[in-house]
């Protein structure tokens, strides 16, 4: 805001400026002759008025990336709400939530969590009652698995804040570690096809040798987010187990 003023103020003064010079070749005359240009009267020069220009345009690129930057934490800070706010419901309800274990299906919760007030309307997903987006257009679903579990599914974007996005959304799981089972990290048609996926462990399933929740470091975090480099469209599935598994 302070470089957008800034700017106006400039050009504000460009426009005296322009004002001024052009009162000082008032031409008299048929011909066109020109009053005699007194010193207090001299207008700018050209190389002046490119020099203004010049400035305005570094001061609008500054602009434009400071707004840039600061679009971006205010969108991570508001993903990192909405997420929170998935995990926290799930973690209270899941119990509410089950289906009996060996329902023939998976079931939806989306719409139950909708019903409990439980899901800002600003997650909502246009036409869709069983997904939710949040402010980076990462798009969830909520289920309880025929399995036993319930988990949180999500769809990366597959854009320039990718990377970024996914570092996001562990650090917000690393704050549930008690309440998680698993998280599992795949690729889009290579690692989540072929179940090659990147596990890591809450509190009550985190064993010796396995990577825990609680325990990761930014590191170890990028490690696993850089994957989403190059157009490749990464899912993250939190996982919320009743029972001890090894899912």
């Amino acid at each position: 805001m302070k470089f957008y003023q800034f700017g106006r103020s400039i050009f504000r003064k460009m426009v005296q400026m322009r004002s001024y010079f052009a009162t000082t070749c008032i031409t008299t005359g048929t011909r066109g002759a020109k009053l005699p240009v007194d010193a207090t009267f001299s207008g700018r020069s050209m190389v002046e008025m490119l020099g203004v220009l010049a400035i305005i345009g570094v001061l609008s690129v500054g602009a434009i990336a400071g707004y840039s930057k600061a679009m971006f934490k205010y969108k991570s800070n508001k993903q990192a709400e909405q997420l929170s706010t998935i995990i926290s419901a799930v973690s209270r309800y899941q119990n509410d939530l089950r289906l009996n274990d060996g329902s023939t299906d998976s079931f939806q919760l989306i719409p139950l969590l909708k019903k409990l007030h439980e899901i800002p309307e600003d997650m909502y997903y246009p036409n869709n009652d069983k997904l939710i987006q949040d402010v980076f257009k990462v798009i969830y679903s909520v289920y309880h698995h025929n399995t036993g579990y319930i988990g949180i599914s999500s769809s990366i974007p597959t854009d320039a804040y990718s990377v970024n996005i996914c570092r996001n959304m562990y650090t917000v799981a690393k704050e549930f570690h008690n309440e998680i089972s698993t998280i599992h990290f795949a690729v889009y048609q290579t690692d989540y096809v072929n179940n090659q996926r990147t596990k890591v462990y809450g509190d009550k399933m985190c064993q010796n040798n396995q990577q825990c929740l609680r325990d990761l470091k930014i590191s170890d975090i990028d490690n696993i987010c850089q994957q989403c480099i190059g157009n490749k469209q990464c899912a993250l599935l939190i996982i919320f187990h009743k029972f001890h598994s090894t899912y």
